[in-house]
């Protein structure tokens, strides 16, 4: 078996970590001159939010329920909320009370996980180590799908909320009633009452809509001094929107997507928009203007925005009307899809990745020299012990053509040089990493590199359609599996983990689970079709005899079905 990694290290429920450099820089993103990324957290599973306090403490939700809370150097779980996570539903977005250091409030927007499946704006307090004393703040009406949940919190500076919602995939039923929540920014106050001055107080809508016609608002942020939203709709079969909102305002959705003719009077217009059929992405994720940050100057008041789908992100300078003077890209080959991106307290560009598990940061440190690339791949991962793994870094690069030295940390206490270098381990479980340097000092670490030596993974067999089956739409899908471990033997039910991904029009959605047991069953959603496929994931852990916890190891089996009408799809990046 050959592995490779790039810039992973290993996360639990608690992980000491530094912000001060001594995490890996990532090795594969394209920044600006000066520019450097770090990844801070990894293995942060389905990482999918985030919101600063206003102690500097960085909170993380995620999509399976997990919330996390960034201490300094220690990133504490402080919360496992009972969430309904099929296809996008669970953990959408979080926000810390601008008084928190006297209430210690923690907002959640989440879905619950009893029926009637609903989304719900919730209100936390934040007690040590863990959050208690949960007080519902607002709920949607009963939900008909589980996608299209928007799911976006920031305060006001005046303390009250803005929050984003999706249209439950029912497109103008929702989105253009007035009375309906869904599919909408909503302005309330902390209580849930309506905001001063919203749209509909005298009458003809719910009173806490403040603007309406959004097919799946995933984030929005708060221009600095004007307060104006600028806010991300992720779109359809046509374009991504980035609209300012205005109170009252009506953006279209489902009669209008990008800079189509208008369907709607009196709709308005994104301030910028791009097609599906470029190679810009599927997928836009809204982040935050560049105010008092450690980038140059002329990045001042610029809009950092990204794309989950294609893994970039990008910079919009605009002019004083609020309208785009140039769109460029920032960074791109990310290491996952930002599904959340904003500045730090530090001045730093923060995002998390859901796909990957990892928050990150980039940061400007000036100079010239780039540094090198760092690829670290191993013969094997686990085995039984003795285990002899060799290490080729003879991929890693520098841009500018220096000399590159490279020193292996085997995790055990011992260490090599060398591009290629073969190791012996006894049996336990092992960190090791790769640090590479080029001749002006600059250097890459690759960390997490991780070695099972005495155990070896489990091996599932999937019982279900053959890979590449041909299914329309209404057919049910039953599946089963076994799976076998050679420490172990039979691996029990409580140990499978099923998860169903559908794949539609250039990004992808959760579809189902992860949910426990043997067997399982779905049913081909009416959902278009066309230019969809689903792809069934079977990941099965054993316990980690005999090395206990510390040893324990997945194996994983898939299959993909395609539409009759679908010959090649091509499989894209996890995306809203």
């Amino acid at each position: 078996m050959r592995s490779e990694f790039r810039g992973v290290r290993r996360g639990c429920l608690i992980v000491v970590l530094s912000l001060l450099g001594t995490t890996g820089p990532v090795s594969a993103t394209d920044l600006p001159p000066g520019f450097v990324e770090q990844v801070l957290v990894d293995r942060v599973p389905g990482a999918m939010s985030m919101a600063w306090g206003p102690d500097g403490e960085l909170w993380i939700g995620g999509k399976l329920g997990h919330v996390w809370v960034l201490r300094g150097e220690t990133l504490i779980e402080v919360a496992r909320l009972v969430v309904s996570s099929d296809g996008e539903r669970g953990v959408h977005g979080i926000a810390v009370d601008p008084d928190f250091a006297r209430n210690r409030y923690v907002w959640i927007y989440y879905s619950p996980g009893e029926p009637p499946f609903r989304n719900r704006l919730a209100r936390f307090r934040s007690l040590g180590d863990q959050l208690v004393e949960e007080t519902l703040i607002l709920e949607t009406p009963d939900l008909k799908e589980s996608f299209h949940n928007g799911g976006c919190v920031r305060f006001a500076p005046d303390g009250t909320i803005f929050l984003s919602t999706g249209d439950d995939l029912q497109n103008s039923a929702t989105a253009q009633n007035p009375d309906d929540i869904r599919g909408k920014i909503l302005h309330i106050n902390r209580d849930g009452s309506p905001a001063d001055g919203n749209p509909y107080l005298g009458g003809g809508g719910d009173p806490r809509v403040w603007a309406i016609g959004f097919r799946n608002p995933w984030r929005f942020s708060l221009q600095p001094e004007s307060d104006n939203l600028f806010i991300g709709d992720v779109g359809d079969n046509s374009y991504e929107e980035l609209n300012v909102g205005v109170p009252g305002g009506n953006f279209g959705w489902a009669e209008v997507e990008g800079p189509s003719p208008l369907g709607v009077p009196g709709a308005t217009y994104p301030i910028y928009s791009y097609p599906h059929t470029s190679e810009v992405g599927h997928a836009i994720i809204a982040g935050q203007h560049a105010s008092a940050t450690n980038f140059p100057p002329e990045y001042e008041g610029d809009f950092f925005f990204g794309d989950a789908v294609t893994n970039e992100i990008f910079r919009m300078e605009l002019d004083e009307a609020n309208q785009p003077v140039s769109v460029s890209v920032f960074a791109s080959d990310l290491p996952t899809g930002p599904v959340d991106i904003g500045f730090g307290p530090d001045g730093a560009l923060y995002y998390v990745g859901y796909a990957a598990g990892r928050l990150s940061r980039i940061a400007f440190v000036g100079g010239s020299n780039r540094q090198p690339v760092a690829t670290a791949r191993t013969t094997a991962d686990s085995g039984e012990a003795p285990l002899m793994v060799t290490f080729d870094a003879s991929a890693s690069f520098d841009a500018d053509g220096d000399t590159l030295t490279f020193v292996w940390d085997f995790g055990d206490g011992t260490r090599a040089t060398g591009p290629v270098v073969t190791h012996d381990y006894v049996a336990g479980a092992f960190e090791a990493s790769l640090t590479v340097r080029d001749s002006a000092g600059a250097h890459d670490v690759v960390r997490g590199i991780r070695i099972v030596s005495g155990n070896t993974r489990p091996t599932p067999v999937l019982e279900t359609r053959p890979d590449g089956y041909r299914y329309v739409e209404g057919d049910l899908i039953e599946f089963s599996g076994t799976a076998f471990d050679r420490e172990e033997g039979l691996v029990p039910c409580r140990q499978f983990v099923w998860t169903v991904i559908f794949h539609h029009k250039g990004h992808a959605h959760p579809f189902l689970g992860p949910v426990q047991g043997c067997s399982g069953l779905f049913v081909i959603d009416s959902h278009g079709v066309e230019q969809t496929f689903y792809e069934l994931r079977l990941t099965v852990q054993d316990t980690g005899l005999p090395l206990g916890d510390d040893g324990k190891l997945t194996g994983t089996r898939a299959i993909t079905m395609f539409p009759m009408d679908n010959s090649n799809p091509a499989i894209p990046n996890d995306g809203p």
